[in-house]
């Protein structure tokens, strides 16, 4: 018996990327050995599940292993700006 592993009938649709306009009252953060985003993310917003929310605001980088230490990364703040701008809740 076969088992058919993936439904070649579903599609699936990736999620527009959000523009984060940058403003004043975001953070530059100079990334150090060991940091992670998702340890930033809970330092800047007490959560670390809105690490994608650092990605949206560094969109040269195409995913957090490229970033290097010494990088200077913009962490967007505060974090009700940005949802105010997708005019969504954090409940993303």
């Amino acid at each position: 018996m076969s088992v058919q592993r993936y439904n070649n009938n579903q599609s699936f649709v990736t999620p527009p990327l959000r523009k984060i306009i940058p403003s004043q009252t975001d953070i530059l953060h100079t990334l150090k050995m060991g940091e992670r985003i998702d340890n930033l993310a809970y330092k800047y917003y007490k959560d670390s599940n809105l690490s994608w929310v650092i990605m949206y605001g560094n969109t040269q980088y195409d995913n957090e292993f490229e970033m290097q230490y010494g990088d200077v990364i913009r962490i967007p703040f505060p974090i009700n700006r940005i949802f105010d701008q997708w005019q969504v809740t954090n409940s993303i």
